[in-house]
């Protein structure tokens, strides 16, 4: 990747532009550019500001997750209703696979925190609520049906959800490593339903509900397919270049991270999950940017 030039470094209140200007950026530029601008964003927010917060019309018109992992709506939720409440608590693994499975407030909160497991109840609650037409899950992650028994038709998401992925969790004990989130991940691995993705996106949120050290929150993230396709936009590679092993993926990222810090004015304690999302968002910024697709999500940030 190409070294970074000085003008990347971003000043607090000068950064909003119009995309016709962030096309003229170079890559690593745009890339910094999005995270600082989408952050000021949240800021200008909840300052209070009137709409638009940005100049930038993609960002005026399509949602985006935040720049720290932990400030999106979801996350923000678990945090004050589990992982704050329940610090500690038995079940938390089960607890944080059971929210990413799901990834959908509505769904959670009428489960409630998982203290005592009782997946005949959790399925019904999942498959009463189907009935009415409400939404269990949300299209943040791509959770689907079809892991039935050998012999036996795919099943439903709740069951999938309920007996393939959670109760096997529940009845395993699992050790949580405190000290180190990448040895976590590599126990949630053996389980079936968990790619290096969701297992990663588990053991970000135990982060949050074990107490520990988690020495390797700022250097450790698990590879996912966004955040493949934004290194690669940086790297100058062809997009769908998907040839890179975890191993290699976090020696890019970490380079990335260590080439990027001192050119960040708003975000200084970014965790390596957060940057692993940035870049995911980024290559969704940049499919509109370089006019490749769009994200599936409008947001209302338009001028009134």
């Amino acid at each position: 990747m190409p070294p970074i030039p000085k003008s990347a470094k971003v000043e607090a209140e000068r950064i909003s532009m119009k995309t016709s200007k962030v096309c003229k950026l170079s890559p690593i530029e745009r890339f910094i550019y999005w995270i600082e601008e989408r952050y000021k964003v949240r800021m200008r927010r909840l300052a209070g500001r009137t709409k638009p917060w940005t100049d930038d019309e993609i960002l005026q018109s399509h949602r985006f997750c935040n720049v720290r992992r932990i400030d999106d709506r979801v996350s923000q939720w678990l945090l004050n209703n589990w992982y704050t409440l329940y610090k500690d608590c038995h079940n938390m693994v089960l607890a944080c696979t059971l929210a990413r499975q799901l990834n959908n407030t509505e769904s959670l909160a009428a489960i409630g925190y998982p203290t005592n497991w009782q997946p005949d109840r959790v399925q019904a609650i999942l498959e009463e609520r189907a009935s009415r037409g409400l939404k269990n899950y949300s299209a943040a992650y791509m959770i689907t049906g079809g892991y039935g028994a050998k012999g036996r038709p795919a099943q439903s998401k709740p069951y999938q959800t309920v007996w393939i992925v959670c109760d096997p969790i529940a009845k395993s004990e699992l050790e949580v490593d405190t000290d180190s989130m990448e040895n976590t991940w590599q126990k949630l691995l053996q389980f079936q339903g968990f790619s290096s993705f969701i297992a990663g996106q588990v053991v970000a949120d135990l982060r949050w509900g074990l107490s520990g050290e988690w020495k390797d929150r700022y250097t450790w993230a698990p590879m996912g397919p966004g955040s493949v396709r934004g290194l690669n936009r940086l790297h100058m590679r062809p997009v769908k270049h998907h040839a890179l092993k975890q191993g290699e993926f976090l020696q890019e990222l970490r380079a990335l991270i260590t080439d990027c810090q001192d050119k960040l004015e708003s975000t200084k304690s970014l965790e390596a999950i957060d940057w692993q999302n940035c870049l995911c968002e980024w290559d969704k910024y940049e499919r509109v940017l370089q006019g490749e697709g769009r994200p599936k999500q409008r947001y209302n940030g338009k001028p009134a």
